[in-house]
């Protein structure tokens, strides 16, 4: 079998068919298929989630947005800083509001 010479025309034509095939399989691509096939989400995900330590923000595309707290979380956290502070500074002091004398 002879070799066959690689000549500019045999080049070119190696270039065109692989540009049909690469835009036969480009063409074939969803939006879906982008973010599998780069690695990157894309820049717009809806919805967009944001956890904290109590609680969850649920913003929604068309501008709505939820907000769910987990009060028992939010409580315990809350009791555990009161009792930071206590057992650093001795027991929080309240001082009740001052009684308000009357004019006669």
């Amino acid at each position: 079998m002879a070799r066959k010479k690689k000549t500019k025309d045999w080049l070119d034509e190696q270039v065109d068919d692989l540009n049909e095939a690469f835009a036969e399989e480009l063409s074939k691509l969803t939006a879906e298929d982008i973010p599998r096939i780069t690695g990157k989400k894309s820049k717009e995900t809806w919805p967009k989630i944001t956890v904290g330590s109590h609680s969850t923000r649920t913003e929604y595309e068309d501008g709505r947005v939820e907000l769910v707290t987990d009060w028992d979380a939010l409580q315990r956290d809350v009791r555990e800083a009161i009792a930071a502070y206590e057992a650093e500074n001795g027991k929080a002091k309240i001082n009740p509001p001052p009684k308000r004398t009357r004019k006669k």
